[in-house]
C-alpha cells in the first residue's frame, strides 16, 4: 500500500497522534511496542518545553499516512540523537521502517562538537525483525539497556511502609512547586553542589499542563520538617485503563527509607479506585531497578542500537 510522508502541520495533528498511539497500543496487546500516549504527552511538556532536548514537536514529527488520512506510523527525536518509530502493526514491514530510517538518518541525526554525527534507538530484545532492519542500515547494538517493568493489577498490592514522621499525600498548589523542585534536584543531582541548582521551579506549571496531569496521581512522601522527600508521578490514560510512572525520586538525604516504594503504592492504590488495570515504568540506570522490582511483576529489556555518520551524510 502506497504511503504518503508529511511534517507535522497543525495542532489538530498531536491530537491525531495521541489517538494513532492509543490504537496502536491496544492492538499490541497494551505492550509498549510504541509509545503510551502519556510517554507522548511527556515528551512534548516535559522534555521538549523543560529539557529543551530537541526543537518543538511541530518542527521535529513527521507521519505516513494512507490517501485517505489514516496513521500508519509517526517518528520523532526525543532528544539527544534518540528516535522514536510508532509503527500501526496492520501496516508494519521492513520496508516501511527502513523508509523511516533513511529519513530519520537525514533528518534526525546528532550532531555537536565533540561525537561524530550519531542517531540511535531503543528495541525491545525480542524484536528480530526491527534489529534485521537496523543492521541493513548500519547500526549496531551498544551497552546501553532500559528495562520496562509493568504491573497488573490482578493481585493485592502489599502494604506500604511508611516512617514514623512522614505523610504521604497528594502534591500541593503552586506555592508548594519551590519545594518540589529542590526535591528533584536533590534526587536527580545529588553528585552535584547545592550552588549548581538555579531555584527555577517554572518547569513544574509545564508537567502540570500536560493533559493526562492530575494532581490526585501526583503523589508525594512529606518530610516531618514540611519539605518533601519523594515521589511519583502517574499519567493516566482512562480510554486504555493504564498508566505511566513518568516521575519517580528520592531526595539523596532520604534514601533507603522506603520512601519511593511508599508514594508508589498509593499512587496504584489512587489508580486501582479510578479502574486502571496496568501500569508502566521505565528504568534506565541501576538505582531505581530495586524500586522498580519490589513493586512490579514484569519486565521486558530494550537495547540500544546506534549509527554514527561521516559529515558529509548530514544533511
Amino acid at each position: 500500500m502506497k504511503l504518503l510522508k508529511r511534517l507535522y502541520q497543525e495542532e489538530a495533528d498531536y491530537w491525531r497522534i495521541r489517538n494513532f498511539l492509543r490504537e496502536v497500543f491496544l492492538l499490541n496487546g497494551r505492550i509498549e511496542h510504541s509509545w503510551h500516549v502519556a510517554r507522548l504527552d511527556y515528551w512534548r511538556w516535559h522534555i521538549v518545553l523543560n529539557i529543551q532536548a530537541c526543537k518543538p514537536v511541530e518542527k521535529v514529527t513527521t507521519l505516513w499516512e494512507t490517501t485517505e488520512g489514516q496513521i500508519a506510523a509517526v517518528l520523532h527525536p526525543v532528544g539527544w540523537g534518540e528516535i522514536r518509530l510508532h509503527v500501526h502493526p496492520n501496516f508494519r514491514t521492513p520496508e516501511l521502517e527502513e523508509e523511516i530510517l533513511v529519513y530519520a538518518e537525514e533528518h534526525l541525526t546528532e550532531k555537536n562538537q565533540t561525537n561524530p554525527p550519531y542517531i540511535y534507538t531503543p528495541v525491545f530484545k525480542d524484536d528480530i525483525s526491527r534489529q534485521e532492519t537496523l543492521t541493513r542500515r548500519g547500526f549496531n547494538k551498544t551497552e546501553g539497556v532500559a528495562y520496562h517493568w509493568r504491573r497488573d493489577f490482578d493481585t493485592p498490592l502489599p502494604e506500604p511502609l511508611i516512617p514514623a514522621g512522614f505523610l504521604i499525600r497528594s502534591m500541593g498548589t503552586i506555592e508548594e512547586h519551590p519545594i518540589r523542585s529542590w526535591a528533584s534536584w536533590r534526587s536527580f543531582h545529588s553528585d552535584e553542589p547545592d550552588e549548581n541548582y538555579d531555584g527555577d521551579w517554572s518547569w513544574y506549571q509545564n508537567i502540570q499542563s500536560a493533559p493526562l496531569y492530575r494532581r490526585d496521581l501526583d503523589i508525594v512522601a512529606e518530610a516531618p520538617d514540611g519539605s518533601l522527600a519523594s515521589f511519583c508521578t502517574i499519567f493516566f490514560d482512562d480510554f486504555t485503563r493504564s498508566a505511566v510512572c513518568v516521575l519517580v525520586g528520592t531526595a539523596a538525604e532520604y534514601w533507603r527509607r522506603g520512601l519511593g516504594k511508599a508514594v508508589m503504592i498509593e499512587g496504584m492504590r489512587r489508580l486501582q479506585k479510578l479502574g486502571c488495570t496496568r501500569v508502566f515504568a521505565t528504568a534506565y540506570d541501576s538505582p531505581p531497578r530495586p524500586l522498580y522490582r519490589s513493586v512490579m511483576r514484569n519486565v521486558m529489556v530494550s537495547e540500544t542500537w546506534l549509527k554514527e555518520l561521516p559529515e558529509e551524510k548530514i544533511l
